[in-house]
């Protein structure tokens, strides 16, 4: 029989405790990262960021390599960026004074920057076993329920209290898991508002349970409600490239964002604030409203467009073109702006068609073209196959293309090319498409496979092969009205390379 509460709960998560991708490690390295990533974000959330945030940045020697627009960048749509920096920030304090080895010290970990004393208690106890409760908002429900603590729990004191309690009831082994049990109990059963209390294995020594108000606790005075600022947005474009400024407010310090003019609603008002920037706007165009919740304040949101007639290159910010943007780390909170500048430079683009005696022409598209290749098909064939695929060789395959009488287009925004195309009128097929890497996701395939329909023969049927393992261009086919015709056919037995053919009807008029 369980003797304490921690026995109970221990016997319980070890049936029931949750599966993350950031559990069952000891790498304090890791178990930080997740725990910093986990400040004011869903659990289910954090998972695919934890993991992409690994592959780029797999140590604390990588991160405090890094540059900081590159951890931001990767940080991309988790949002309180702050929290990106001072890990940047950690790593490198962690490389310079403990040569990248994390100390077994409750203290020195609160020294990082970024790292609390709730941070660093999770990591001091899952990490290295070391007692310390680690207080977050599911310990405080637990605790305060179990214990009926009816008094206001951000009271310093009773703050105070809470923790003594927690500390009462950790146990000397098995810390971190104690953490992570209370930290799941409060997640899937001593949940906000009703619990599930039937289900909890600690009903039985709870004070609100026996009491009746569970779902009363703990109790919080209510918050603040937060500052509503009215802002227009301002989608400021010339020649392919948009005007961005990096922020240097606290609020989403070194992040990108298009210029910002608050207590700015009218055509008239948005015109004098580009002109104030020194810009001569040619329209100005509303195109939506939106908003963004920060945590005390929202961001009301008026998105213009307004193209201008010059680069004003003395004007405060950078212009960018597509990849540029796209590499720029952009908060969440312009998510819809950006959206809008992406369909905004997208509507610029070209389809160049390449002539095969004009051996300049093919280089720039040549090297988007290996690009794009080499992503694809990186882990497809042996080091040596890669290495031949050079740019010179991917230009002699477009060159080979345009010589047996098929069209070749440079696939171009603003002055950069951005991907390549290549189509057969007499087989009525797309050959080749692929898009650069840091433009992909971006509605460019999809424009480049509207402008193939546009110009292939819609009376007889299209044809297309897609590699298997890059389903998201199947899925870009398929809402354009192709239909798979065979099964999937083994195209290169040592790499296991398979492909799926497909065919758009004849009259398909999607």
């Amino acid at each position: 029989m369980e003797k304490n509460m921690a026995d109970r709960l221990l016997k319980w998560y070890d049936r029931h405790g949750r599966t993350l991708p950031f559990r069952g490690t000891k790498d304090p390295y890791r178990i930080w990262v997740s725990e910093i990533m986990l400040q004011q974000t869903r659990t289910e959330t954090v998972g695919v960021f934890f993991m992409n945030f690994l592959e780029r940045f797999p140590d604390v020697f990588a991160l405090a390599a890094a540059r900081e627009q590159d951890v931001l960048k990767m940080w991309e749509g988790l949002g309180y960026y702050s929290r990106a920096r001072n890990l940047h920030k950690a790593a490198q304090m962690a490389v310079r004074e403990w040569n990248g080895v994390f100390p077994a010290d409750y203290e020195k970990l609160l020294s990082l920057p970024g790292v609390g004393e709730y941070t660093a208690a999770a990591i001091a106890s899952i990490a290295f076993d070391l007692p310390h409760p680690a207080m977050d908002g599911n310990l405080t429900r637990v605790f305060s329920r179990l214990h009926g603590i009816r008094d206001d729990v951000a009271i310093p004191s009773v703050k105070r209290k809470l923790a003594d309690i927690a500390d009462r009831e950790m146990p000397r082994q098995r810390c971190g898991d104690f953490n992570q049990a209370l930290m799941d109990l409060g997640a899937t059963v001593c949940t906000p508002g009703t619990p599930d209390c039937d289900r909890c294995p600690l009903k039985g020594m709870c004070n609100a349970y026996r009491e009746g108000d569970a779902d009363m606790l703990p109790v919080k005075a209510a918050q603040k409600a937060p500052k509503r600022v009215d802002m227009a947005v301002l989608l400021i474009s010339c020649k392919g490239h948009i005007l961005m400024k990096k922020r240097t407010e606290a609020l989403l310090k070194n992040m990108w964002v298009y210029p910002l003019a608050e207590d700015t609603e009218n055509k008239e008002q948005v015109k004098q604030a580009v002109k104030k920037m020194g810009l001569e706007p040619v329209d100005t165009i509303k195109l939506c409203d939106t908003r963004h919740v920060f945590t005390h304040r929202i961001w009301q949101m008026q998105i213009w467009h307004c193209p201008v007639r010059l680069e004003n290159k003395t004007v405060a910010g950078q212009w960018f073109n597509l990849p540029e943007m796209a590499a720029l780390p952009i908060p969440t909170a312009v998510k819809a702006a950006r959206q809008e500048a992406v369909r905004i430079m997208l509507e610029e683009m070209q389809f160049v068609r390449l002539n095969s005696k004009r051996f300049s022409n093919y280089q720039p598209t040549a090297y988007a073209y290996w690009e794009s290749w080499m992503q694809v098909n990186k882990d497809k064939g042996s080091p040596q196959f890669v290495k031949e695929h050079t740019p010179t060789y991917m230009e002699m395959v477009l060159r080979g293309h345009a010589s047996a009488g098929r069209d070749v287009y440079s696939l171009q925004v603003g002055d950069k090319v951005v991907g390549v195309m290549v189509l057969d009128e007499a087989a009525n097929e797309i050959c080749t498409l692929y898009v650069q890497p840091d433009v992909q996701k971006m509605g460019i395939g999809t424009r480049a496979v509207q402008f193939a329909l546009s110009h292939l023969d819609g009376t007889r049927d299209m044809h297309v092969t897609a590699l298997d393992h890059v389903p998201q261009a199947l899925r870009m086919y398929k809402k354009a009205g192709f239909v798979q015709v065979k099964d999937h056919r083994l195209l290169n037995k040592t790499y296991n390379v398979w492909e799926t053919a497909l065919v758009r009807p004849a009259g398909d008029k999607r």
